[in-house]
């Protein structure tokens, strides 16, 4: 019997009812998800704000044209200068690990299971999927800057391991192998999942993250849904 964790071999995959799907349970559930994406947004946009101190470090540090930019880089690099930066890095991690909660809810629903704030307070596996997240987007950026493609085959082939991780209490390398052979088994859906994915976390990232309200829980809910599918779950 093939590992139910792999989704077995390939199945036909239907992203247009996923979608529908989606916007239905969102519509049905909008004031909990939304209230679950607050945090994201508030957290999105405080990151946004925040990150002049790393542009500013990256700009003056790497490869400076001046005598001017070294000197900027020598007094970014002191231990008080580096403190904005150290903050920028942690709204970073706190905006990213702050989407559990939505991911996690939507996983929920497709159960038939109503999201709440619980959702957001849950610590179970939150180790896990913070280290998993940090992980795939140290990954994907590598490989955006290597090759752009090495960062596209990351998203598609890494996408669903933190639902693993949430749904399954699956450990972190354990969760990158499930997703890649779930991938590996259904090039197809997946590719256009990661599009779609790609395209609502693009919209999202838009004016200070505002967006996210909206992005954010169709993603997770599309995502979760497409999940179901592969695994050979029904979505209730």
């Amino acid at each position: 019997m093939s590992d139910p964790s792999a989704g077995g071999g390939a199945r036909a995959v239907d992203l247009g009812s996923a979608l529908r799907w989606s916007w239905m349970a969102f519509r049905t559930n909008a004031g909990a998800f939304m209230g679950l994406s607050i945090i994201v947004v508030v957290l999105t946009a405080a990151q946004q704000i925040g990150t002049t101190p790393i542009q500013n470090v990256l700009i003056d540090c790497v490869n400076p044209q001046s005598p001017g930019q070294e000197n900027a880089c020598s007094a970014a690099l002191t231990p008080s200068a580096l403190a904005p930066v150290l903050g920028s890095v942690g709204l970073v991690f706190l905006a990213l690990v702050a989407q559990v909660g939505v991911q996690r809810a939507a996983l929920g629903r497709t159960r038939g299971v109503q999201p709440s704030v619980t959702d957001l307070l849950e610590s179970r596996n939150l180790g896990r999927y913070a280290v998993y997240v940090i992980v795939y987007r140290i990954l994907f950026f590598v490989g955006i800057v290597l090759c752009i493609l090495p960062g596209l085959l990351v998203l598609m082939f890494l996408q669903f391991g933190q639902y693993f991780i949430l749904d399954r209490g699956m450990g972190v390398v354990e969760a990158m192998k499930a997703s890649a052979a779930l991938a590996s088994r259904n090039l197809g859906p997946v590719a256009g999942v990661a599009l779609i994915a790609g395209v609502l976390e693009l919209a999202g990232g838009l004016l200070f993250g505002l967006p996210i309200l909206l992005t954010l829980p169709l993603a997770s809910l599309f995502v979760a849904h497409v999940y179901r599918q592969l695994t050979h779950e029904p979505v209730v």
